[in-house]
């Protein structure tokens, strides 16, 4: 039987697929501007097991995208705060929050499970610009495991969606510069016709922030949880995947799915365990 809090998820998937959906185990990982909200989406789509990862605590200039950053929240662990929304929303998920974030030192532990929950099937990947060893360390484990990755960036009124299988290339083959910044420019293909270009250089340079707003994190959001929603009904291999990528931009009526063209040779594990999700 349904519960009555999913019970209006019905129509847009069947009763098989929310049985599907209470067994599948996502790692998020960043819970910040699309982070956050993804995480609560897939509480409200009925995902049974989530583990939220970031070592991050609110600040005031999270306010304008962040879904759990409020007055009442300020200088509270993200984890935490998003943690409650989710199991507000969802009182019988298994939940595991990691306030120490990702790091190279428990990436391949977290995909494994643990804690009452099975190995992760899906994964989030939504760290701070910043964190690019962060980024790295679990693009790597996802790919020796032969978990889905994806990945959200959310700039302006719009977002770029990559999602990467096992057999796609290393993450910093792709998307980290020779002096560990990411390639902002290259994983985020396209820029909406408002963004102000000074804002844009400072951001490019590491100097600046990376002009955003609530819509970008929503974007970004819709498109992370749909394409994993692809995913789970439709086979990990009916996702949009590298080198092919999404970009939308709700200001400029703008959609985009093209191919990345990558600037140096791609580098790949070899050979991926591959293992299909569950369910």
């Amino acid at each position: 039987m349904v519960q009555p809090r999913f019970q209006r998820n019905l129509g847009v998937i069947g009763p098989e697929t929310l049985a599907r959906l209470a067994r599948t185990h996502v790692l998020v990982a960043g819970v910040g501007g699309a982070g956050g909200q993804c995480a609560v989406d897939l509480a409200r789509m009925g995902f049974g097991c989530l583990t939220l990862a970031d070592f991050d605590a609110y600040e005031r200039h999270n306010m304008n995208r962040q879904v759990g950053c409020f007055e009442s929240t300020l200088g509270q662990s993200k984890v935490e705060v998003v943690g409650r929304m989710c199991l507000d929303i969802h009182p019988d998920l298994k939940l595991r929050c990691l306030p120490e974030g990702i790091t190279e030192a428990n990436a391949d532990g977290v995909l494994a499970g643990g804690e009452g929950l099975p190995p992760v099937d899906y994964v989030v990947e939504v760290i701070d610009i910043a964190g690019a060893r962060a980024k790295q360390a679990l693009h790597r484990a996802c790919r020796a495991r032969g978990v889905v990755a994806m990945t959200g960036l959310m700039l302006g009124f719009g977002a770029a969606l990559h999602v990467f299988q096992p057999d796609a290339p290393l993450y910093e083959s792709l998307y980290l510069l020779p002096d560990g910044r990411i390639d902002l420019p290259a994983i985020i293909p396209h820029l909406g016709s408002y963004m102000l270009q000074e804002y844009m250089d400072a951001c490019y340079r590491g100097t600046g922030h990376a002009p955003t707003c609530v819509v970008g994190a929503t974007t970004a959001a819709g498109m992370l949880v749909s394409e994993l929603m692809r995913g789970i009904m439709l086979g990990a291999r009916a996702m949009v995947s590298w080198p092919e990528y999404l970009y939308v931009d709700l200001f400029d009526h703008r959609y985009v799915r093209a191919s990345v063209r990558p600037s140096r040779p791609p580098v790949r594990l070899t050979p991926p365990r591959v293992s299909a999700p569950r369910g």
